[in-house]
């Protein structure tokens, strides 16, 4: 792919790993790529293949290069969570169309509309980015706070148990140095008696 830009041959090959088609691959018609899982691609393939670990920089990057993400049915099969990208020339069984996809060219100042129209298309993909990030974020702080809540309600059963523990400790070790003083009494009477009737 001597034609094919540097960007374009790194995506390329990430999708041809095999070792990462559980996180990102092609679609099943192959005409889009699915990021299925966005943290561990963030955290995994993205330094493996793109020397750096954020989501939003590869978004950007897809945006200059007229990739867009879009809603399939496949989003069903994939999760809600992960993000589809599509540019008509990105395709698993068309090598030959890979050199087709250019950098685009720098927008000019005079044609305000498309420029807008690009700048918002980034900000909604970074929006978007920010906004699944900040809910799988909330989802883990209510699973370490229940995870928390489990914990104390252990470490108070554990004590609980402990000071009955010791409660009963305690009974068992005054009955054992301070027998009751009837008993005692009625043990001294006893041998009194026996001295007596020896004697007799």
């Amino acid at each position: 792919m001597p034609l094919v830009s540097d960007f374009v041959k790194r995506l390329y090959k990430m999708l041809e790993d095999p070792s990462v088609q559980h996180i990102v691959s092609w679609s099943p018609h192959g005409d889009t790529f699915v990021v299925k899982d966005m943290s561990e691609f963030t955290v995994t393939v993205l330094p493996k293949h793109f020397k750096h670990s954020n989501f939003a920089s590869f978004v950007r990057q897809l945006n200059k290069y007229d990739f867009h993400k879009i809603k399939t049915t496949d989003d069903v099969l994939f999760g809600e969570q992960s993000w589809t990208f599509h540019h008509p020339n990105f395709n698993a069984h068309k090598l030959d169309k890979l050199m087709h996809i250019k950098r685009k060219p720098p927008v000019s100042r005079a044609p305000a509309p498309e420029c807008t129209s690009t700048h918002a298309s980034d900000l909604q993909s970074q929006l978007e980015y920010l906004s699944e990030a900040q809910a799988e974020t909330s989802s883990q702080i209510r699973n370490l706070d229940l995870k928390w809540q489990d914990m104390r309600a252990t470490m108070s059963d554990f004590q609980r148990n402990i000071a009955q523990q010791d409660q009963l400790m305690q009974a068992l070790a005054q009955n054992f140095w301070h027998p009751g003083s009837h008993h005692a009494s009625h043990h001294g009477m006893s041998c009194h008696s026996c001295i007596v009737d020896g004697f007799a």
